[in-house]
């Protein structure tokens, strides 16, 4: 986001110094939160995206002058099974200190059918605490941002108690991008669109993007879904407006419900899309039907439904991020 481009929006004047140092920070930003190689992308137990440790450490080491942290005494919580501990980073960029206190998480591993965990399993769960701390603080000052963004997300394997996975979209991303399901165990990374441009010109070949998966172009405007000036041209008559929705905002639908629910067949999705219109009073059923056709696919959304649906569930999605950001790894 251009620092220029919201002065002018806000018709806020800056002085040349004022712009200049605002623009230095915005470039610092921009290198902090830079994309990393896509075999960095992990993903844990709970399905979430995270980077190791090591790979922050390298990109705080990369553009801070100094780094330094803290980390309080660890809290064990025995109903739970789980460490927690305060971290308080200070780091040193572009000469000015910056100080950062974030709280790290992690459970502790025990075997079945003991009461408690033993001491080394204790010890590692103490500095995974620590290093989630220091990822955090390490977020707050632009390292690796989009990861807390939720810009990257992970198709799950939904494993039950003996380890299988479930989500057949999963299996069926393992065998599309020839993937291993032990490097893969807990779920496969996939990457904004937006990313690509990144990758190409750091010639790195390895990416998984949401277009290779869900089937439409993302762009950093969020172009596949339809502009304020695309829909005012329609009510003008300018652009023609199609009854149903096209292939494109189906595949965006399925991808926001799948980002939920690996598993969700077509049918569920469906159901998913009836019961949020029902609650607004919208038969949307007996409207499709009315319209000559039977909602039992996406693609049979009536377009005027389009822009609530998927704010809907795209709020869905930022809720649940947020909800469980706390159990990143």
């Amino acid at each position: 986001m251009s620092i220029d481009k919201i002065a002018q929006s806000l018709g806020v004047e800056m002085s040349d110094s004022y712009r200049e140092q605002m623009m230095e920070k915005e470039r610092w930003l921009k290198l902090a939160d830079a994309p990393f190689l896509y075999r960095h992308y992990k993903v844990n137990y709970d399905g979430n995206i995270y980077i190791s440790q090591q790979c922050i450490a390298d990109r705080n080491a990369l553009l801070f002058d100094q780094f330094q942290y803290e980390a309080e005494e660890a809290q064990v919580n025995t109903d739970t099974w789980c460490v927690g501990v305060w971290v308080k980073v200070r780091a040193i960029i572009n000469g000015k200190e910056h100080s950062v206190r974030q709280y790290g998480v992690h459970a502790i591993s025990k075997l079945r059918g003991d009461a408690k965990p033993g001491g080394d399993a204790m010890e590692q769960a103490i500095k995974s605490a620590v290093s989630d701390g220091m990822k955090k603080c390490s977020s707050w000052l632009g390292i690796a941002a989009h990861i807390y963004r939720g810009e990257v997300i992970s198709i799950r394997a939904n494993r039950n108690k003996e380890g299988q996975p479930q989500s057949k979209f999963y299996l069926q991303n393992l065998e599309k991008f020839g993937l291993s399901e032990y490097e893969y165990k807990y779920g496969i990374p996939v990457l904004p669109d937006s990313f690509k441009s990144f990758y190409e010109k750091m010639d790195w070949t390895d990416g998984i993007f949401y277009s290779d998966v869900f089937g439409y172009k993302e762009n950093r405007e969020d172009e596949r879904i339809p502009s304020e000036k695309t829909e005012k041209a329609q009510e003008r008559g300018e652009v023609e407006s199609s009854a149903f929705i096209n292939d494109m905002q189906a595949n965006y639908l399925r991808g926001l419900i799948h980002d939920f629910n690996e598993n969700a067949q077509e049918a569920d999705i469906v159901q998913a899309i009836i019961a949020y219109l029902v609650k607004r009073k919208v038969d949307v059923v007996q409207e499709a039907e009315e319209m000559g056709r039977r909602f039992t696919t996406v693609e049979a959304l009536p377009s005027a439904h389009f822009t609530s649906v998927h704010r809907y569930f795209k709020q869905l999605r930022r809720a649940r991020l947020e909800n469980t950001e706390e159990k990143s790894a």
